[in-house]
């Protein structure tokens, strides 16, 4: 037990208790803004080398030297950045470990209360024992009956109870932040291997012409050499910076997540109420960068091509041509037009009514699956009702998507399970998702689904192999988004519209989790137990309003546009799809309603 105390005291020695700057044990050590933690004299020396002015005076401007955030010295100087009292307590209950004999050695660092020194009133030197919810701040007894004595206060362990279960909260959310960086960051790795492998295939291409047009054009194959050899080198160089940016954010998040693990861990009730503005502040902020698609499809959307003449003498160019990823092709609903007339109707064979939950086509057939969820079955049809396969058995199949490659996603909720079903009928892959609802898929293949699982309301991104890249379920200040999310749908730009039939309202989310606009209508446009949910070419949103009869078309910013659908003997539509184009010229559209 000695031996494990030790080596417990030296990790914490080396990993958290010496200054980045120095590299020794901290000295006076200063907690900055962003939460790194330096020596006063390695911070006031490091501010007069680096800063623009050469000067550690109060009001000047300086990059921490681990996360480089810009950072102003505080109106008292560097002295009056605060002190990091969760280090001082660590630094002690080391010195003390280490002072142990033998006979005391049960003694271990999780029960350093005995010996660590408690966080102390700075004005009056006192112990904290309550939490002034007006001022968000610990305070002492004296406090509580003189400064703060007409202000709301509160146990100070209730309020680190309360505040430790936000922190949790956050820190859930920056892991899928950080494992979401760290997936971008392999794709980037990824895309400079194309590059290079792309760079090699080029110049041999090049090569290859310019040997059988002699010397004339030998001079223009160099040119065209050294260009391609440019641009790829100016790629592969912005994809440098950008992955050394990502791996400074993953540093950044990695950080973050040690610091906060660290506080719930070996912090003390007024360690954590100090500290959690400045934490919950700054895990705030890493969640508003930039979004990991945004940044990966600007780097890794060029491709370098060379556009070879079989005559000229100057034989090419060299081009850089967008890599967009295909999509399933939507027609494009008009925004004023008669009422569409009833083309075709058929029956599914259903246990009784209002069993279709699920319907979609086929972007390379035109076939129709059916969705029955009290037949327990998935059903494949012709655009004239036909039976075309033989059906899918699953237990309460809730929703269903053809993929591109006319394979099927079937959101299973009686199993709690989404499957990807091939034409052949095989099961090509299935995972867990308890309470499982709609399905979607994003333009890089990720699946979007709406989940209902024990009151856990929410909306979760995962990839095909079902690895959670993230959930959205509350905002910021904890609240709930859902009441019953059922039916999702994702367009063109990957925003992610999700109904909540319970809200009686239409939600978009960007691919990070932020909402964008939300609709529930009113008058005319009032939405009821909305249901079935799709887009067009143009982002145009087809709602099935299931309680009113009928089919609204919003805008892309969730705007009442006009009842697309209404008095066609519509009862209760849930499902909705939309007919791809199956030939260029095809200008029509023909929206597929599930009752």
């Amino acid at each position: 037990m000695a031996a494990k105390a030790g080596n417990l005291a030296d990790i914490l020695t080396n990993d958290f208790l010496c200054c980045q700057i120095c590299l020794g044990e901290f000295q006076e050590p200063k907690a900055l803004p962003c939460l790194h933690t330096y020596c006063l004299k390695c911070l006031t020396q490091f501010i007069q080398e680096t800063s623009p002015t050469r000067r550690a005076d109060p009001g000047t401007m300086f990059q921490c030297a681990v996360c480089r955030e810009d950072t102003r010295v505080p109106n008292g100087g560097v002295k009056a950045f605060k002190t990091n009292h969760h280090i001082t307590s660590l630094f002690d209950a080391v010195l003390a470990n280490k002072k142990q004999t033998d006979t005391t050695s049960s003694q271990s660092l999780r029960n350093r209360e005995s010996i660590v020194k408690q966080p102390t009133c700075e004005r009056h030197q006192k112990e904290i024992l309550f939490y002034c919810t007006n001022c968000n701040e610990a305070i002492c007894i004296i406090c509580n009956g003189t400064t703060h004595k007409h202000h709301q206060s509160t146990d100070l362990s209730e309020a680190a109870k309360r505040q430790k279960s936000q922190i949790r909260d956050q820190l859930k959310r920056l892991e899928i932040n950080l494992k979401s960086k760290e997936q971008t960051a392999n794709k980037f790795h990824k895309h400079s291997e194309t590059i290079n492998t792309t760079k090699v295939e080029l110049l041999k291409k090049i090569d290859q012409t310019a040997s059988d047009l002699q010397k004339k054009i030998a001079s223009h194959a160099q040119q065209l050499k050294q260009e391609v050899t440019t641009r790829c080198h100016q790629q592969s160089k912005t994809l440098e910076a950008e992955l050394s940016n990502f791996d400074m954010q993953i540093g950044v998040l990695k950080s973050m997540k040690q610091f906060a693990e660290k506080i719930l861990q070996h912090g003390q009730d007024a360690e954590v109420v100090m500290l959690q503005k400045n934490v919950t502040t700054k895990l705030a902020e890493l969640e508003k960068q930039e979004s990991d698609i945004t940044v990966l499809q600007k780097v890794c959307s060029t491709k370098i091509t060379v556009y070879i003449s079989e005559i000229n003498p100057t034989f090419g160019k060299v081009e850089e041509t967008s890599q967009s990823t295909p999509r399933l092709c939507h027609p494009i609903i008009p925004l004023s037009c008669a009422a569409p007339k009833l083309i075709s109707i058929f029956k599914v064979q259903s246990c009784n009514n209002h069993g279709i939950t699920g319907i979609t086509a086929n972007p390379q057939t035109g076939h129709i699956a059916v969705a029955d969820i009290n037949a327990d079955t998935v059903k494949t049809y012709n655009v004239n009702g036909e039976l075309q396969q033989p059906v899918i058995s699953c237990n309460q199949p809730q929703d269903v998507l053809y993929l591109d490659n006319g394979n099927l996603l079937v959101s299973v909720s009686g199993d709690g399970e989404v499957w990807e079903v091939s034409p052949d009928q095989q099961i090509v892959r299935k995972h867990k998702v308890k309470g499982c609802r709609g399905i979607a898929v994003t333009s890089d293949g990720n699946r979007v689904i709406t989940s209902n699982e024990d009151s856990n309301e929410r909306v979760i991104i995962k990839t095909p192999d079902g690895e959670i890249i993230r959930e959205i379920k509350h905002d910021l200040n904890n609240q709930k988004y859902f009441n019953y999310p059922l039916y999702v749908t994702v367009t063109p730009s990957d925003n992610i519209v999700a109904s909540d039939r319970l809200k009686n309202c239409v939600f978009i989310f960007n691919i990070d989790g932020q909402l964008l606009h939300k609709y529930s209508g009113s008058g005319e446009g009032q939405l009821s137990h909305p249901c079935g949910v799709r887009v067009d070419g143009q982002g145009h949103i087809i709602v099935a309003d299931c309680g009113n009869h009928r089919i609204q078309l919003l805008s892309p910013k969730c705007q009442f546009i006009r009842h697309l659908i209404k008095d066609e003997g519509l009862c209760e539509p849930r499902a909705v799809a939309l007919l791809p184009q199956l030939e260029p010229y095809h200008k029509t559209y023909r929206p597929l309603i599930g009752t």
